[in-house]
């Protein structure tokens, strides 16, 4: 399996970085989607969903950071990603559900950022091959 991960790395990294970035662009939208379409904001209002799209970019990115840590071996992505999967888990489980946004997108982007930090650290230390 590490081989294949290996293999389609750079894929993995591009669509653990769209989760990520989708599960944002979600959290982001459902203020406006509730305020301006209800009836369209209904379809979009599934807990299920969320947890999905969180659960999806954090297996992904915990391949790929502890993967790439291996290379790298600098912490920053990990403990970014720990800290965004402890504020996402508090908004999904935790907290009430008009405290639920404030959890999930900083959870949402501090995953952002530990994927862009992870990248930018994969792409100086993989230079012989091209992205």
């Amino acid at each position: 399996m590490l081989k294949k991960i290996r293999k389609h790395s750079h894929l993995l990294h591009k669509t653990g970085m769209t989760l990520s970035f989708l599960c944002l662009i979600h959290c982001l939208a459902m203020p406006f989607i509730i305020t301006l379409l209800p009836l369209v904001a209904k379809g979009f209002m599934n807990h299920t969903l969320e947890i999905f799209l969180v659960a999806g970019s954090f297996v992904i990115a915990v391949l790929l950071l502890t993967k790439d840590y291996r290379i790298h071996r600098k912490t920053t992505p990990l403990l970014l990603l720990f800290g965004a999967s402890i504020l996402q888990y508090i908004g999904l489980f935790v907290v009430i559900q008009k405290q639920e946004s404030m959890f999930v997108i900083s959870g949402s982007i501090l995953m952002a950022i530990s994927y862009l930090s992870n990248w930018n650290l994969h792409q100086k230390m993989c230079s012989n091959h091209r992205h």
